[in-house]
């Protein structure tokens, strides 16, 4: 009798080490990073000099976790728990954008968390509502920017809307397309409508 007690004892505390060690387990997640693969390939822009601060880029709240978000069309979202952001979009898009535009306008000084001039500068501002695939394979990025004088007056601004179709399945390819598009579609245009504002005459800067 004590035997079976003992046997009985011993089968109750393997199967809560076994149970136990199953809920513990986590599956191995894929970090991913946004790639400006195209940088030495821009091409600068003639603008008069000055300084710019670029603001940190502002993403929509359901876009600042680490999950790479799916969103149907239904706007149903679908937040990934393998698939991450290896740094928080906000941070990696402040970080290449400036490096983008460093490229393209390099007339222009470009200030992000570095120690701001003692007179007052531009600031360029660009805020972000959708940065996501949805459940056909395209790719969707809007939002909005503007570019504000050291006088404070609107100097330039614009919305922006790019959409792409994703070349494969998979969260490689989608982050891929998603960098393309931000880099080639949405940072190049305005670039390029910032220099033309900048060289007209009646720019405020």
């Amino acid at each position: 009798m004590n035997m079976m007690v003992k046997l009985r004892v011993f089968f109750v505390a393997v199967s809560v080490w076994f149970l136990t060690a199953c809920a513990s387990t986590v599956a191995p997640s894929n970090e991913y990073l946004l790639m400006d693969v195209d940088l030495k390939m821009a091409q600068p822009q003639i603008t008069p000099t000055l300084e710019i601060q670029l603001m940190p880029v502002s993403v929509s709240s359901y876009l600042a976790g680490n999950e790479i978000v799916l969103v149907s069309k239904q706007g149903a979202v679908h937040r990934s728990k393998s698939n991450l952001w290896a740094e928080t979009l906000s941070a990696q898009l402040t970080r290449l954008t400036q490096q983008r535009l460093e490229k393209t306008l390099p007339n222009i000084r470009w200030f992000g968390d570095q120690r701001l001039p003692a007179n007052a500068i531009a600031a360029l501002s660009i805020e972000v509502d959708n940065f996501y695939a949805d459940l056909e394979g395209i790719i969707h990025i809007a939002g909005r920017w503007q570019l504000i004088s050291e006088l404070g007056e609107l100097t330039a601004s614009n919305t922006f809307y790019v959409t792409d179709k994703l070349p494969s399945d998979g969260y490689t390819s989608m982050v891929q397309t998603l960098s393309s598009s931000w880099f080639n579609s949405v940072i190049r245009t305005m670039a390029m409508d910032m220099a033309n504002k900048l060289k007209s005459p009646l720019s405020t800067l």
